[in-house]
């Protein structure tokens, strides 16, 4: 899973003294890019080798989650179940008309009974109705999920940067990235859900007592209102981002990590000489107004 780091230049940086380089994991697959296609990866390759006859999942009617794994499974020959939060959206949204062409089988649900999906009692309806099928968290979001993750920086040399900085939706990929640096390099999350002050335990979980809190921190500040939530700043900033330096971003999540990372420049808070990546995780799909044309 090789993709280029893109080396970017900004007046702000020569003043900055610092360097900022971004990871092009939204060019990955025309389909399964950014951090899905890692956190994905492991599961699947669980999922086949335990001869479950389908993956179910979760997530919302934009999920990017559930439209890389609808494409991911029909390519490892498994049927697939996307759980979605909320109604039926009619007509279908190109999101999840991707998904329904690549052959996923939505089962739409209330908010309600979404949120009782980490349940036994959800776990046995569900179970009943798709039986023999591979459960993958929404988002990844479990051990296989952090071991993928940790893959992302498997290309970049131990001490190529002073720092790596990334989107956050359940702190999955925060915790796979700290655990591939090992404490070489401060590794920096950016939530983009407002009060995400339990994804700091919710990493620390994932880690154990192997990785010192000092290697990593969170970025709270930058949430814009809350998960999917924007305004003129973040439109304007996304614009910016890609008349000036080329960088293609989203709303959800990239656009709110990348306009804290310059914020925080702005601010002094990398030391002169810092050499920054910025990992990009993805998630422009959701952008889109049409369908995606891949058999």
């Amino acid at each position: 899973m090789s993709v280029p780091i893109q080396s970017i230049s900004d007046l702000l940086f020569t003043q900055a003294g610092v360097q900022v380089f971004v990871k092009r994991d939204d060019l990955l697959h025309p389909v399964i890019s950014g951090n899905k296609a890692y956190k994905l990866k492991f599961n699947l390759a669980q999922a086949k080798q335990l001869g479950a006859q389908s993956v179910l999942t979760f997530g919302g009617a934009y999920s990017n989650h559930l439209h890389a794994t609808a494409y991911a499974a029909k390519m490892e020959g498994l049927s697939c179940i996307g759980v979605v939060r909320g109604e039926q959206i009619v007509p279908l949204n190109p999101t999840l008309n991707d998904c329904v062409r690549w052959g996923m089988t939505l089962h739409p649900v209330s908010r309600a009974l979404y949120q009782q999906k980490n349940t036994q009692a959800f776990k046995d309806l569900f179970d009943g109705i798709y039986p023999n099928s591979y459960w993958v968290p929404e988002g990844g979001a479990n051990a296989l999920g952090v071991q993928g993750a940790q893959t992302i920086l498997q290309d970049v040399a131990d001490d190529q940067f002073d720092y790596v900085v990334a989107a956050c939706g359940t702190g999955t990929t925060l915790a796979g990235l700290i655990r591939a640096v090992e404490g070489r390099t401060q590794v920096i999350g950016v939530p983009v859900l407002k009060g995400a002050q339990w994804m700091q335990q919710e990493v620390e979980q994932w880690l154990g007592l192997s990785v010192h809190s000092a290697t990593w921190q969170l970025w709270l500040d930058y949430h814009f209102g809350g998960y999917a939530k924007t305004n003129e700043v973040l439109n304007r900033f996304i614009a910016y981002a890609d008349s000036q330096w080329a960088i293609p971003l989203d709303r959800v999540y990239t656009a709110k990590a990348f306009y804290g990372l310059i914020d925080q420049i702005s601010k002094g808070f990398f030391p002169s000489g810092s050499r920054i990546l910025f990992c990009h995780t993805g998630g422009l799909q959701g952008m889109r107004t049409t369908a995606i044309n891949t058999n």
